[in-house]
């Protein structure tokens, strides 16, 4: 973290994520009169415009009243009006997954702007590119201690463990510079948030608008030694395996995916990050189950791992005690990463889906051999299931029976959803988004918000339960009001009901997990939206169907 004036990292000049508008800017600049002057609040909704910006969410407070009025002025950005700050940011971030762009949020200064952090921890965890723009007690105060309206001692200082970028403006002709230089971290090499803090005397003032260079990174590139030495590695492999992670997702690398998957007939196993990345349906695609027992001979089998945009972390390789092949191949953008919690014997740095099209174009074709083996697998990981608790495969078979196939799952912590990493299948990229790093309650419902007003051309359902949908209820009002068609589902069981059989586990009780709700269809319907409970995983599938067709928000509550 620091002042801008103190950051000296040049930017070359980049094409917006959007191609930019140099129209809008123009344009919203003559307006305002005086052409080469601007208010800070000004200053940050033209720099917004001119990277494509299109939607903001947030909160308007006494110190950020300058951003909004320039906002009102300017209708063709929208404004999304949250109840809670941390609503606000994982709508940003739950924008930023399903459009493959970055997210933007609004506060104002102390508390409004710690609100946020939660929401940032859970981009930083993730990669999720989301900038969150914030006021701050007038500078003439900074660092005093004298009791200014919501003053924090060290606003700024808070964003270091959650951001990639955080920096202070202390004029308005720095803005610009600052918000640019935000935005091109945050599209650069491995996304994470970003967070521009602008005391609220900035952003009433007037000064000249500094450059505005509208910026994108180009795809971390791949050095063609290492394609090689990797692809001969892979072509002489007996039985290669593809670990996809969530940095396929975020580099779009879909199509690559697929076509590298086919040419070394390899079973694909995702992470829950890359959920979607390859279709379900696809022959290769072996799902999330590569710590099921049923998984255990396709990976002990394999000889070469390719991992591709994963970590490895704790959840995923229970406690980094998953076995892993005698040859390993990691594929990151983050150099920090390339061996960090497992030995490798060949990496990449790049860019995921620049380095998957390298490859396929780097390895012959083989004879297909291994589709029957994976669907084999897949039908013995869902007849243990099947097993253990059929009701819950009942239940997740009637969401997926009751949503078209491009629908977008938005998903909260509960024992269903845990179930349904396994069971749910999805068919396209960017259509499962999960808290899964940071592991964080309440935000399926905040987040549904940011996803169905970026992919308004797909029906968006909430998962979630009842300790974890009255986290961040009120956010239901934002979506009544905004009038954004969403499902919610929630799974009731009135506790916390992923942390019981690990109390009786343990100590052989339960304490304090227990919940007294109210009625959450009177509930729903309270905020002006639709609300209906279901007795059976037929019910739940009709239901489910009728109310993704509707233009409406609707809450489904399945007591389990």
């Amino acid at each position: 973290s620091a002042p801008i004036h103190a950051i000296h990292a040049p930017l070359r000049r980049r094409r917006s994520q959007v191609e930019p508008d140099t129209g809008i800017l123009e344009g919203f600049m003559a307006e305002l009169g005086e052409p080469s002057m601007s208010t800070g609040g000004s200053a940050v909704v033209a720099t917004l415009a001119a990277h494509g910006v299109e939607v903001v969410f947030g909160i308007p407070g006494t110190h950020n009243l300058a951003v909004y009025e320039s906002l009102a002025s300017h209708p063709e950005m929208t404004h999304i009006l949250a109840r809670h700050e941390q609503g606000a940011g994982f709508m940003a971030d739950g924008y930023a997954r399903a459009s493959g762009r970055y997210g933007v949020c609004l506060s104002t200064t102390g508390p409004a702007a710690l609100n946020v952090l939660t929401p940032l921890g859970t981009a930083f965890a993730d990669s999720v590119p989301i900038l969150s723009i914030a006021s701050e007690i007038p500078s003439r105060g900074l660092g005093l201690g004298k009791g200014f309206l919501h003053e924090c001692a060290d606003q700024l200082g808070c964003y270091t463990p959650v951001t990639k970028f955080s920096a202070r403006v202390s004029e308005v002709e720095s803005i610009a510079p600052a918000l640019c230089s935000a935005i091109a971290e945050i599209t650069s090499g491995r996304p994470r948030p970003a967070a521009i803090d602008i005391p609220c005397d900035i952003l009433d003032a007037d000064g000249v608008l500094g450059e505005v260079v509208p910026v994108e990174s180009d795809p971390v590139g791949c050095d063609a030694e290492s394609i090689e030495r990797v692809a001969a590695v892979l072509t002489g492999a007996r039985r290669p395996l593809i670990w996809a992670g969530g940095g396929v997702v975020r580099s779009g690398g879909f199509a690559a995916l697929a076509r590298l998957a086919e040419r070394l007939d390899a079973p694909v196993f995702s992470t829950v990050l890359s959920k979607g990345a390859l279709r379900a349906d696809h022959p290769l695609s072996a799902g999330e189950g590569l710590l099921h027992p049923a998984a255990t001979e396709i990976r002990t089998r394999c000889d070469v791992m390719l991992a591709v945009g994963t970590g490895f972390g704790q959840l995923e390789t229970v406690n980094w005690q998953l076995p892993m092949p005698p040859t390993l191949i990691q594929v990151d953008v983050d150099p920090e990463a390339i061996g960090r919690n497992y030995p490798v014997e060949h990496a990449i740095v790049g860019d995921a889906g620049v380095v998957l099209e390298a490859l396929a174009e780097a390895v012959p074709e083989r004879q297909p051999q291994v589709a029957g083996e994976v669907s084999a697998m897949r039908a013995e990981v869902r007849r243990q299931c099947s097993e253990r608790c059929p009701q819950v495969v009942e239940l997740i078979d009637a969401v997926r029976g009751g949503t078209p196939r491009e629908t977008v799952f938005v998903n909260d912590l509960t024992v269903a959803v845990y179930w349904a990493r396994y069971l749910l299948d999805v068919y396209e990229p960017r259509s499962y988004l999960y808290p899964w790093n940071f592991c964080t309650l309440g935000y399926a419902l905040a987040a549904s918000i940011g996803a169905a007003i970026a992919r308004p051309d797909c029906p968006v359902v909430a998962l979630t339960g009842d300790g974890g949908m009255l986290f961040n209820v009120q956010e239901l009002a934002t979506a009544v009001q905004h009038r954004v068609p969403l499902t919610v589902v929630v799974f009731n069981d009135d506790a916390y009901g992923v942390l019981k059989p690990q109390q009786q586990d343990r100590y052989g009780r339960t304490f304090a997990t227990d919940l007294v709700n109210p009625d959450l269809v009177k509930l729903a319907e309270s905020f002006g939206a639709d609300g209906v409970r279901v007795s059976s995983s037929e019910q739940l599938r009709s239901e489910l169907a009728t109310a993704v067709a509707s233009d409406r928000v609707t809450v489904i509550e399945v007591p389990v």
